[in-house]
């Protein structure tokens, strides 16, 4: 009895040293490998995005930026000949304030997630919105509108609506990732905190292993029923190099990375975060530290 106390023991204390908390993570990642005065070409996904592309990262085609009110009329009309595109706050966080427009309506507007229909009005409105900072702490803020990526056949057949995978890197090199799929529950967003799945996934395969969704596990996406582990994903080595390619785009050494499955392009670099969170951790079944290990001696 007591051995086997002091196993478990000893197997808590070893996991407490690899699993990271904010507070680790800040300090040992966060503060010693990215300057402070460098967080905004992470935090401000237009500027990030325009670093990304002039270093030849790939990413999705930008359709138009609205920085003022002024410059509405004119986005709007860019828009009329649009069938599908996104819009996202360029400062935001979490998901907030991205809109998939997934094509017209009967009624004149565009249809997005749910099948709710948005008209120009609403658009307009949301556009101002984002412009106005609802999204981004009441601060000034830019709305960028760019291509709806169509996304490669595998991620449409896990979650019937594709996802993303998030890449940490350290000093450009990849050591740790997870897929993020929609659900009906997340609103059709990839957010984990809003109801979309996890996905752990194995950094040298590309094999994805356990599935977390509100942090009980699962085998099968819920809406689609196709089998979430063992699955491999598309040009693993390409999505390697394109997350590598994209941290040495901008002047920050630990970062999450942010990728598509495009049907055509392959991996897009969709932002790059600053302080990535720490749900990769659980849903890969592993603490940071682990990885961090196989990376020193890598």
């Amino acid at each position: 009895m007591i051995a086997a106390w002091k196993k478990r023991l000893r197997t808590l204390l070893e996991r407490r040293e690899t699993v990271y908390g904010v507070n680790r993570r800040n300090v040992e990642l966060v503060y010693a490998h990215n300057r402070r005065s460098d967080y905004p070409t992470a935090d401000d996904k237009a500027l990030s995005k325009r670093m990304l592309a002039d270093h030849g990262v790939p990413v999705p085609r930008t359709i138009a930026i609205c920085e003022a009110l002024y410059e509405l009329a004119n986005v709007m009309k860019r828009l009329e000949s649009e069938e599908e595109f996104v819009l996202k706050p360029a400062n935001s966080s979490g998901g907030n304030g991205i809109v998939v427009v997934k094509g017209r309506s009967n009624c004149g507007g565009w249809l997005v997630s749910g099948q709710r229909v948005m008209r120009q009005r609403d658009v307009h409105k949301h556009l101002a919105d984002i412009v106005y900072g609802a999204f981004s702490s009441d601060e000034p803020d830019k709305a960028i509108i760019e291509e709806r990526v169509q996304f490669h056949p595998l991620l449409d057949a896990l979650s019937g609506g594709g996802g993303d995978l998030r890449v940490l890197t350290l000093k450009g090199r990849p050591f740790k990732a997870m897929l993020r799929l929609p659900t009906v529950a997340s609103g059709g967003r990839a957010n984990l905190h809003q109801g979309a799945i996890g996905v752990g996934v194995d950094i040298e395969t590309g094999v994805t292993g356990c599935a977390l969704m509100g942090g009980k596990p699962l085998e099968v996406h819920p809406d689609t029923g196709v089998a979430l582990c063992g699955v491999q994903m598309p040009s693993w080595q390409q999505v390697l190099e394109t997350a590598s390619l994209a941290a040495g785009a901008v002047p920050l050494g630990y970062l999450g990375v942010d990728i598509l499955f495009s049907e055509e392009r392959g991996p897009l670099v969709v932002e790059v975060n600053a302080r990535p969170g720490l749900e990769i951790q659980n849903v890969n079944g592993a603490g940071i530290g682990v990885a961090l290990a196989e990376y020193a001696h890598g």
